[in-house]
């Protein structure tokens, strides 16, 4: 069975949704952001800069999974994965 049309459309349709995605969380970073820059208290400082790292690495997922998604559109054309 030949999945490859049906990977690249499960693929093209995630992507649509990870932009949308993308736009809620860093609308989100921002207004942490904003909170920590307004906060006095070192300790919730400290928390809200966490917060801010965990959504770093979030971002950080999302650009590799948009990768792997790239390599499995090349994969699909080419017959093969590296």
């Amino acid at each position: 069975m030949d999945i490859r049309e049906k990977a690249l459309e499960l693929s093209h349709e995630f992507i649509r949704d990870m932009l949308e995605f993308g736009t809620e969380i860093d609308e989100y970073y921002r207004r942490f952001r904003e909170l920590r820059i307004l906060e006095d208290d070192l300790s919730f400082q400290s928390a809200l800069i966490n917060v801010e790292h965990a959504f770093f690495m979030v971002v950080q997922s999302i650009n590799i999974l948009r990768e792997q998604l790239t390599l499995l559109k090349t994969a699909s054309q080419k017959g093969e994965v590296y």
